[in-house]
């Protein structure tokens, strides 16, 4: 049985006829009839020219060639374990990328306890623009819409809404925070208000800091806002950039090590925490 002879077809049944000693047990192991089995004993032999079993009433027993082919079966057998076993492991150990916008990561990392399960190989990606799950730029992304792109699993996690909040010190100014970064939020400021706009930052995540300074409104996710007790809702939830949430998956990868837990440990955490993502519209 040379190595080029073998193929895995052949290497399973060789292996499991000569380890059970018989087709009968043979064939409950590989899930294959006992009439294909002896087929492809038959035409082994056959090919290798050497009879490899020797047909008892009792089974099948290896003769002295099937014993040293036996032990070339094993050495390959071995081999292609240990290539299995170092690609499962490479797999395991690679980074789990989460690409989401500055306010997903923001809450994700707030949160990075509920992620335990995976957190020491969790590698988060902030950024309004969108990572292409199908290429692997990013493991697991989280979207503003549902995915049409073939080969991606998505699951629906919470409707996110989105409303005007300032510093609650009993005087807020009709002074407006815009932030340069094109975003739905950004455009509905520079749309609605940008009469009343005196500063801009280029991150969205400067609009937090500023408004727990007092510098002025601006339009945050309610899961943000929310969050902070010395903020308030200045407006209404703002209906027109709201939208529903969705996690985002290439399918093959969403059962690799750590990255269905993580999925899932995602999705939970926003669960728990739907009524901060979409609070009542009053503001």
């Amino acid at each position: 049985m040379d190595e080029t002879t073998f193929d895995w077809s052949d290497l399973r049944i060789f292996l499991a006829v000569a380890r059970t000693g018989g087709l009968a047990a043979a064939a409950k192991a590989t899930g294959q009839s006992s009439a294909t089995l002896g087929r492809h004993i038959v035409d082994l032999e056959r090919a290798l020219g050497e009879e490899l079993f020797r047909r008892l009433p009792s089974g099948y027993a290896l003769t002295e060639a099937g014993k040293k082919r036996l032990a070339q079966a094993e050495a390959v057998e071995g081999r292609i374990l240990d290539m299995v076993r170092d690609s499962s492991e490479r797999d395991a150990g690679l980074p789990i990328r989460i690409s989401a916008g500055t306010w997903m990561t923001w809450f994700l990392t707030r949160h990075i306890d509920a992620l335990d399960a995976a957190r020491s190989n969790l590698v988060f990606s902030a950024a309004e623009e969108r990572h292409n799950i199908g290429r692997r730029e990013a493991l697991i992304g989280i979207r503003n819409q549902r995915s049409s792109e073939p080969g991606l699993a998505v699951r629906r996690t919470a409707t996110v809404t989105f409303a005007p909040y300032a510093l609650n010190n009993g005087s807020v100014r009709d002074d407006w925070i815009a932030c340069t970064v094109d975003t739905p939020s950004a455009r509905w400021v520079r749309s609605h208000r940008r009469a009343h706009i005196h500063m801009e930052v280029s991150n969205p995540r400067s609009l937090l800091d500023l408004a727990l300074a007092g510098a002025g409104q601006v339009v945050l996710p309610c899961f943000v806002g929310a969050a902070h007790e010395r903020l308030i809702r200045t407006g209404p939830v703002i209906e027109e950039i709201s939208h529903e949430q969705w996690l985002v998956v290439h399918g093959e990868d969403r059962n690799r090590p750590g990255v269905r837990e993580t999925i899932d440990a995602i999705a939970r955490l926003i669960t728990a925490n739907r009524a901060l993502f979409a609070p009542m519209q009053d503001a």
